[in-house]
């Protein structure tokens, strides 16, 4: 009856409205995210709270040497130590660090032109996942000599190099994988090295954001180890980056991210929630003005165009333990998908 409906209702409702945790992370993405069509006007972002360590002086962060030893205290200025690749420590999330200028300019564009003409081409990709194999949309790009919004290309979101992540169900499986490009394993390393920590780089996830792309607060916690850091190169324009805690009520630090930046996570950091709600369009100036340069064909000029209005980021891992291996871990799903995999498509060869 009516009455009993307005009896349980004011009960059930406080009960409800108890148990909802507030959800800081996505709170702090809505300030930075980019509104577009009738939105656009909804709000005018405030960058003012957005760590800067090009030109920070604090205790939020602290420049640190090779052996993380502080070089410089909050009343140093940034700018005196000198121009060339800085260490920092984050200091509000354990095991963070991030190398500014990491990569100079060449290198910038040479693993930018890797990313578009070669590792757009993998096996995995989220065109492939969703519709098979796919002609090399950037081929046709440098051909037509243009990049338009509706092309093949722009809709690429992400590739997979080394072992290939199930996204569905959030696995790596023993016999799915690719080669794993040795250049980027060495680079990876290295970087590692700089803040004491050690990586063997066996996947890589390679994201191509548009000016308007974002990426939603998430966890990498499907590798079978979280014991190695993720190392997390950024080309191209500059992103806000956003790091919290181990739940989605810890409100996230927000930092920029340029290109040539190199962020580190290990330790506690390798397992907070982080993301990307923004891309800024147009702040890769001095690196595109650096490809034009020196730009002596079509696939180079581009690429130039492309990452004047896109940001390529390249996050390597380690997914198993050296002392392990995929069959001495507790999930069967591992080898027995595999293996079904592998007779579906024996059976569909002998056909």
């Amino acid at each position: 009856c009516p009455s009993g409906k307005l009896a349980f209702f004011p009960r059930f409702l406080p009960t409800r409205m108890a148990s909802k945790r507030p959800n800081r992370f996505r709170e702090t993405e809505k300030k930075f995210k980019l509104y577009k069509g009738k939105n656009k006007k909804r709000r005018i972002t405030d960058f003012s709270s957005v760590l800067d360590l090009r030109e920070y002086k604090g205790s939020r962060a602290v420049l640190v040497d090779e052996t993380g030893k502080n070089i410089a205290t909050s009343s140093c200025d940034v700018k005196k130590q000198g121009e060339g690749p800085k260490i920092w420590r984050i200091s509000e999330v354990e095991g963070l660090y991030v190398i500014t200028d990491a990569l100079d300019k060449e290198a910038q564009a040479f693993w930018a032109g890797k990313a578009v003409s070669q590792f757009s081409k993998c096996e995995h990709t989220n065109l492939t996942n969703l519709y098979g194999k796919q002609p090399d949309h950037w081929k046709q790009a440098v051909t037509e000599k243009k990049l338009s919004r509706d092309s093949g290309f722009y809709k690429l979101r992400w590739s997979s190099l080394g072992y290939h992540f199930d996204w569905t169900n959030r696995l790596y499986y023993k016999n799915e994988l690719s080669d794993f490009p040795n250049e980027l394993a060495k680079l990876a390393s290295k970087l590692a090295r700089k803040v004491g920590y050690d990586v063997k780089a066996e996947a890589a996830i390679v994201n191509y954001f548009p000016y308007d792309g974002m990426m939603g607060g998430h966890v990498d916690d499907a590798e079978l180890t979280l014991s190695y850091p993720i190392v997390s190169i950024s080309i191209g324009c500059t992103a806000i980056f956003l790091i919290g805690g181990k739940t989605r009520e810890v409100a996230p630090l927000a930092l920029y991210v340029r290109s040539g930046d190199v962020i580190i996570m290990g330790g506690q950091s390798r397992v907070c929630y982080h993301g990307v709600p923004r891309i800024i369009e147009g702040t890769a100036g001095d690196l595109v003005k650096s490809i034009q340069e020196t730009a002596k064909d079509d696939d180079t000029k581009l690429l130039a165009s492309f990452l004047s209005r896109s940001r390529i980021n390249i996050n390597i891992r380690q997914v198993i333990d050296e002392r392990d291996n995929f069959e001495s871990i507790s999930k069967p799903a591992y080898t027995e998908r595999s293996e079904e995999k592998k007779a579906d498509s024996d059976t569909h060869q002998s056909k």
